[in-house]
């Protein structure tokens, strides 16, 4: 492109510097034909008056007009000085220049001749008119005789005669004043003494003019004009030859330039209709069209571009082609295409580019890069949306692939030649024949040796002439000779012609299906993990067994059976853990009942187990203990030594129930009141637990609204030094006073937020009426320690617990020292990295930690160590009765030890007599909590009681 550019370049160049020369040569012409003129007028000018001046030289008898010659003179010098001081040397050599300059000096020399000419004749004219004055008084003179008188008018007109040139009469002159001269001798009379000697001037000066005349004459001067005159015409004549032919050669260059461009339109009007057919052909394209630049900014793109990507060609100018880019194009592929265009190839191959809207479509794609003068200056892509041809092999592909891959057995047969086209791997695997057994052959092949009759081939052919297709069960023979039943569906297909071309037969093994139904069957009634009859089974059972024990005036035993902290395993080892425990233990519980004993798994960890015509309690009693025996047999799953019990509810028929419902119901109801009791023990049902659980239900449904409605308030019982009896702290003790159910002990209500999640926002509730009494109580008593206030392991699992807790203290202008968290040894026992961290980010914050009821659950020293712990409270249960229990005596003394050595503080509850304060204080207790001390107190008695300590 460069190259083309550069060449038309050249040649506008060139033109334009060729017209401009002959612009300048045409020019060059004028100017010399008008110097030319003016050199012609001049020297015309210069003949003329030369021709003047001889004139003049010519009437010296005359009177001349001395300024009339001046003139003509200066005009003649400014004529000649024009010619010189003109470019006629360049224009016409210097041949012409020096005659011009010879004529020059011609011209000068005659100048002096004329000055000369003026000066004579001006002194004859003087002389003359001085005569002719003179003679006419002499000839009045009497003096003078008349034949002097005669001869002096004789002479006078000679002399004129001599003058004007007429006669000459220049010796007569002579001769005539000799005796003019020889007269005057005797008269010597002045007058005609002055009159000899004007004539004598007079003869010299027209000699002498005479003699300017020939000597200018002689000077050529008019010839050398005409010579000049010659030449230049001649010298004119020549250039003007030389100029037309210069003309005729330029003439011809023109014309040539006139036939190039002439050439060079017709070549750009057939590039011009190339452009525009190929513009149209781009325009009306089914192909996308690209054009970029180097940059691969694109510059053009035609109207298949807009209507196949949904980009405007506004969207698309100046930006990069990526803005198709799907990401699902290899980028091998990019790797290539870039490769091939950076060395100047064509490269073809497929995107999978991305609509505006999003959308991928697919397009075959011809990317060439355009090469000008040895360098790339464009990029051009030819692209076809392929989409629809993608699809359509792509469910060509599919519909191969469900051919081959689909489970029933499909045969095509050409209805013509009646032979087999193709067949699938199902069909060979139903029937046992390959497809080298059976393509080209003819169908009979398949019908010999089959247990259908001829009429019924019959039935199936006319049917299908009649409806198209047929459909139905047959019991097919295999090759082997095994007859599998079979669901055969026969269509006809019909050409353009509505001629039937082929029939496609369709085999489904029912033989799998029976086999999957009865899968199916199984998976309904029994639970997929443990392979236990699930609830629908048992229910099914059950009701089968409660009819048969009506029948036979028999008991029915009804055990619900959950284990214990199976939740606690399953979230901190994992679910694989938690369902490989649960198949051991369903085994194990299987293992220990009768054939004729039912076992259903209900859902999560819960089971249950029917006692069939089961005499009384005691057997069932017999077969609880085996449960909770073989229950409890430590498990041990990828390294892990599992130890798990249960709790067992019994409902027996019919005295707890005559329906499944209501057993199911009591069972569980009873299972609860033995979690209650401990767990891992079994309990049965009676109607008092019912009540129970009906009130609470009713706690539940009071409690929601317990803090809305104000019915929840603090007591407060303080923790003092053992030794001093001093003051140091106080535990937060919540109450709850409802309208119906009166004072409700936190015994019951706890558990009972602790299990509906109430306890998150009763958790709240507590700590700030806490945080804000303990800023009352410590307007009291400054040097008050800390409140102490019982936190539940659920709220621990609420993810925005720690936050929530500092923003309360921090609420109230506490600092955290200021709080003591009281968790349970339960919370320890239900150790995992949540409960850790927690504790750990709380501790760090600055809030004291304490281990309530310690001593009443089996938590392993090991946790102990790990919870960031300060104080442990020794449980009530371990205090009464000391001194005089030797048990609980010892048990304090080991745990104030144990603490002592961990550097824990030590806080022992429930001292009601001064006995239990002195054995404290001798084993090195810290600090005292109890009756014997103070009550729990209202925040108002709390005051009081601080005011007098």
């Amino acid at each position: 492109m460069n190259r083309i550019k550069d060449y038309f370049s050249f040649k506008l160049l060139f033109f334009t510097l060729f017209l401009t020369f002959i612009f300048l040569y045409l020019f060059k012409i004028e100017n010399s034909k008008k110097f030319y003129n003016n050199y012609k007028k001049n020297i015309d000018t210069m003949v003329v008056l030369n021709l003047r001046l001889n004139g003049f030289l010519n009437q010296k008898e005359k009177f001349i007009n001395f300024d009339t010659i001046v003139d003509e003179t200066n005009s003649f010098e400014k004529a000649l000085e024009h010619v010189i001081k003109s470019g006629i040397k360049n224009e016409f050599g210097q041949d012409i220049y020096n005659q011009v300059l010879e004529i020059n000096d011609t011209f000068i020399k005659k100048s002096d001749f004329i000055e000369k000419f003026k000066s004579k004749h001006s002194s004859i004219l003087n002389s003359v008119h001085y005569i002719y004055d003179l003679n006419q008084y002499l000839l009045k003179d009497k003096r003078i005789n008349q034949d002097i008188k005669l001869l002096i008018n004789s002479t006078l007109f000679m002399i004129m005669q001599q003058f004007v040139g007429i006669n000459k009469n220049e010796e007569p002159i002579i001769e005539s004043l000799k005796k003019i001269n020889e007269y005057n001798k005797d008269l010597e009379y002045n007058r005609l003494t002055l009159l000899t000697k004007h004539v004598e001037n007079i003869l010299e000066n027209v000699t002498y003019i005479n003699k300017i005349k020939d000597n200018a004459e002689e000077l050529k001067l008019a010839f050398k004009l005409k010579e000049l005159n010659s030449q230049l015409i001649y010298k004119y004549n020549n250039k003007l030859f030389y100029q037309l032919v210069i003309s005729i050669f330029f003439f011809f260059i023109i014309l040539i330039a006139l036939l190039l461009i002439y050439y060079e339109h017709k070549k750009s009007q057939k590039i011009r209709k190339e452009l525009a057919a190929f513009k149209y052909a781009i325009e009306n394209s089914d192909n996308s069209i690209i054009l970029t630049d180097t940059n691969k900014k694109i510059l053009y793109v035609n109207d298949i571009f807009e209507k196949t990507s949904g980009f405007k060609k506004e969207e698309a100018y100046g930006n990069s082609p990526n803005i198709l880019k799907s990401g699902e194009t290899p980028d091998s592929t990019y790797e290539e295409l870039n490769e091939s265009l950076i060395n100047g190839k064509k490269w073809k191959g497929e995107f999978a580019n991305r609509k505006k809207d999003g959308s991928i479509y697919y397009e075959k794609a011809s990317i060439v890069p355009i090469i000008l003068d040895d360098e790339i200056t464009n990029y051009l892509a030819i692209k076809l949306d392929i989409t629809k041809y993608i699809k359509q092999n792509e469910n060509l592909k599919l519909s191969a692939t469900v051919f081959e891959n689909i489970e029933e057995g499909i045969l095509v047969i050409d209805a013509k030649e009646d032979k087999i086209l193709s067949v699938n791997s199902a069909f060979e695997k139903i029937t046992g024949f390959t497809k080298k057994d059976v393509i080209g052959e003819s169908p009979k092949l398949l019908v010999e040796n089959q247990t259908h009759d001829k009429m019924f081939y019959e039935k199936v052919s006319a049917e299908l002439l009649e409806k198209g297709e047929w459909k139905g069960k047959i019991q097919n023979r295999k090759k082997d000779g095994q007859i599998v039943p079979i669901w055969l569906n026969i269509s006809s297909i019909r050409n353009d012609k509505d001629e039937i071309s082929k029939y496609i037969a369709v085999y489904t093994s029912m033989q799998e299906i029976i086999e999957t139904q009865k899968k199916a069957d199984f998976l309904a009634y029994h639970d997929s993990l443990t392979k236990l009859p699930n609830r629908i089974k048992l229910e099914g059972d059950l009701e089968f067994a409660i009819k048969v024990a009506k029948r036979k005036n028999q008991n029915i035993f009804v055990m619900f059976i959950d284990l214990d902290r199976f939740k606690m395993i399953n979230d901190s080892l994992g679910h694989s853990i938690g369902d490989d425990l649960l198949k051991i233990t369903s085994k194990r519980i299987k293992s220990v009942l009768r054939e004729n004993d039912i076992i259903a798994r209900m859902g999560g960890d819960e089971f249950i187990v029917v006692l069939d015509s089961t005499k009384n309690r005691k057997a069932a009693d017999y077969v609880c203990k085996k449960i909770l025996d073989v229950v409890k047999k430590t498990i041990t799953l990828d390294n892990n030594i599992l130890n798990t019990s249960a709790s067992i509810g019994i409902a027996m028929y019919p005295d707890d129930g005559e329906d499944i419902t209501t057993l199911i119901k009591n069972a569980d109801t009873a299972m609860y009141h033995a979690k209650n009791l401990g767990k891992d023990n079994f309990q049965y049902y009676n109607k008092q637990l019912s009540l129970n659980v009906h009130e609470q239900l009713k706690i539940e449904q009071s409690l929601k609204d317990a803090i809305k409605n104000g019915e929840l308030y603090l007591n407060y019982q303080p923790q003092y030094n053992l030794q001093t009896h001093k003051v140091i702290a106080f535990e937060a003790l919540v109450r709850w006073q409802n309208k119906e159910l009166g004072v409700v002990p936190p015994t019951k209500f706890i558990t009972i937020a602790e299990d509906t999640g109430l306890i998150i926002d009763l958790g709240k509730y507590i700590f700030d009426v806490a945080c804000k009494d303990f800023i009352q109580m410590k307007k009291v008593e400054p040097e008050l320690h800390y409140i102490a206030i019982n936190v539940s392991s659920v709220q621990f699992k609420d993810p925005d617990f720690v936050q929530d807790v500092l923003k309360i203290v921090e609420k109230n202008g506490l600092k955290p020292s200021d709080i003591e968290i009281e968790v349970t040894e339960r919370y320890i026992m239900e150790y995992s990295e949540m409960n850790l961290k927690a504790m750990i980010d709380l501790k760090n914050l600055g809030f004291r930690f304490s281990i309530d009821d310690f001593g009443t659950g089996y938590s392993s020293m090991n946790y102990l160590t790990k919870f960031p712990i300060d104080v442990i409270k020794v449980d009530k249960a371990f205090i009464d009765g000391i001194p005089e229990d030797n048990n609980n005596v010892q048990i304090s003394k080991a745990i104030v030890a144990l603490s002592k050595s961990l550097n824990y503080k030590v806080v022992a509850e429930g001292i009601e007599h001064e006995k239990q304060e002195n054995f404290l204080l001798s084993i090195k207790c810290d600090i005292g909590q109890g009756y014997f001390f103070s009550k729990p107190l209202s925040i108002e008695d709390a005051l009081k009681v601080l005011k007098d300590n």
